[in-house]
């Protein structure tokens, strides 16, 4: 039976975060909400003025970042299916989709037609094909997420992408996060390198070449081409390098910029100067046991040693350390809101069972315990001693092992297989995508070993009928998960974003963290307060 995968509603994608600039760096032009007659009549804002952490990882939809830094390229680069702010998929450069199958290996599009990229060149099956191809080429660090691609065939108003297994989540690959679907027009294609210096894409915006200065200011100006005029919001774009947290602070309270992603430190000035203050779920932070079978460690090798460390953690005494407006308490692997999030599952707190635990497996004075963490964003080992001490309290003897030369060089320390446990965040928007990117190898689980229970349950869910039916199953792999007790969630770390007086619409979700300043939905995304 073929199942058709149409869209649900709305719009996502841009931005948050700060790097180093001046204020008047920041500044310039109009705002938000104000306007020239001619933009009263057009019901546009004159500009929208964002606010990113640093500078762009590349403007090339096959090579850049995720996230974010997404704004960078998706102002100027439509994509075939777009995600809202709540995570549902709203047709764009394609019309409609489908599963030509029911095995979940053939995807099918229909493309757009009178769409027109910004130099006037027609969108075609062919340039969309084209483009795709161009992103699985240059293996990006985002082209190992969009599934085991075997070809893809353009034919008169549709684009197939054939799987070689399974692939029940090929929606999200075609969206403005993943940007396999921000199509690149012929020229673009035919001359890579102008893709690092300019954009060439179906887009509301274009970079304005003569106005940006790269690393500190990108200006996008509106694309005169664009097919659904009544979408562009804005005259005009920019998006400000600003990475210190007291800089981003003073932008957007000075009217400098009109989005910025916030901080803890900063956030009783954002109320102080009525700012709306808007959080989203992101990080989990989690200890992962690494040493699942006890090489390193015999003690992890036993259920009950590593449900302990689960019930040892005092989830609400960190959060609330850490700022409880930034964060929350999670005993479970995925965040609230999110595909595979079970209501009332996970650990509490209960050292005196912890204990009991211990003693029952062989441990009554606990054990020694290496830990492998960094300071890059967890500043200042904050999160990881917090964990520390709490281990301690039950008699597990916790070495951290600090790595402070960035994430890299932690991520090949943790792949060395010397450390029996590791601490960071995990993210996703459900339980499959989470065991597929991050849990089933990698620096959260080097030795690779994987359970077939949840295997199994990963392997059901590629199979589903209907997305209902798969987020059945990841609530089934996020029990199974904690049963396993290999990965113990701590707490959910909150995107932090400032919104100033002059706009409004500005929404996401724990589905959608990425903040979108445009879309073709939800309706139309951000937009200039009247």
């Amino acid at each position: 039976m073929k199942k058709s995968r149409t869209g649900l509603k709305a719009s996502l994608l841009a931005l948050s975060c700060s790097l180093a600039l001046s204020l008047s760096a920041c500044g310039g032009g109009g705002s938000a909400g104000g306007g020239t007659a001619e933009l009263a009549e057009s019901g546009r804002g004159a500009e929208l003025r964002m606010q990113f952490t640093g500078p762009p990882v590349s403007l090339d939809p096959a090579l850049a970042g995720t996230g974010g830094s997404t704004a960078f390229v998706s102002l100027a680069y439509d994509p075939l299916i777009f995600m809202d702010s709540k995570g549902g998929f709203v047709p764009a450069l394609a019309t409609s989709w489908r599963y030509a199958d029911d095995t979940n290996t053939t995807f099918e599009l229909t493309i757009r037609e009178g769409v027109k990229f910004a130099d006037g060149e027609a969108l075609t099956p062919e340039a969309v094909k084209a483009s795709m191809e161009y992103f699985l080429k240059n293996a990006g660090p985002k082209a190992l997420k969009v599934g085991p691609i075997a070809s893809i065939e353009a034919a008169k108003n549709t684009v197939t992408v054939k799987y070689s297994s399974p692939f029940p989540e090929a929606e999200s690959t075609f969206t403005q996060e993943w940007m396999f679907g921000n199509i690149i027009s012929p020229a673009g294609l035919a001359n890579p390198k102008s893709l690092l210096v300019e954009t060439q894409g179906t887009g509301q915006y274009q970079l304005s070449g003569g106005e940006t200065v790269a690393d500190s200011k990108y200006v996008y100006d509106r694309n005169e081409n664009y097919w659904l005029p009544e979408a562009q919001q804005f005259e005009q774009v920019s998006i400000s390098v600003i990475g210190d947290p007291n800089a981003v602070i003073s932008a957007v309270t000075t009217g400098q910029v009109d989005y910025a992603s916030g901080s803890a430190s900063t956030l009783d000035a954002a109320k102080a100067a009525n700012l709306e203050v808007g959080t989203t779920p992101f990080f989990n932070w989690s200890l992962y046991l690494a040493d699942k079978k006890g090489t390193l460690n015999p003690a992890l090798a036993d259920a009950r040693v590593r449900k302990a460390i689960g019930l040892a953690i005092n989830r609400e005494a960190i959060a609330n350390a850490v700022g409880s407006e930034v964060s929350e308490a999670n005993g479970q692997i995925m965040n609230k809101g999110a595909r595979g999030y079970v209501e009332g599952l996970g650990f509490g707190y209960d050292p005196e069972e912890a204990k009991r635990l211990l003693a029952a497996a062989g441990y009554p004075n606990g054990f020694p315990l290496t830990i492998l963490t960094q300071n890059t964003i967890d500043n200042q080992t904050i999160r990881s001693q917090a964990i520390a001490d709490n281990l301690k309290q039950i008699g597990i003897n916790v070495h951290l092992e600090v790595i402070t030369t960035g994430i890299a060089n932690f991520t090949t320390e943790a792949l060395s297989k010397k450390y029996e446990a590791v601490i960071f965040p995990l993210t996703g928007t459900s339980t499959g995508a989470a065991h597929k990117d991050m849990l089933q190898s990698g620096s959260r689980n080097p030795f690779g070993i994987v359970e077939p229970e949840i295997d199994a349950l990963y392997k059901k869910s590629l199979l589903a009928g209907s997305a209902d039916e798969r987020t059945r199953i990841y609530e089934e792999m996020s029990r199974e998960y904690y049963k396993q007790a290999y990965v113990i969630p701590v707490f959910t770390a909150k995107n932090l974003k400032y919104v100033g007086p002059t706009l409004t619409n500005v929404n996401s979700s724990a589905l959608n963290p990425t903040d979108v300043p445009t879309g073709p939905g939800a309706e139309y995304s951000w937009q200039p307060k009247k």
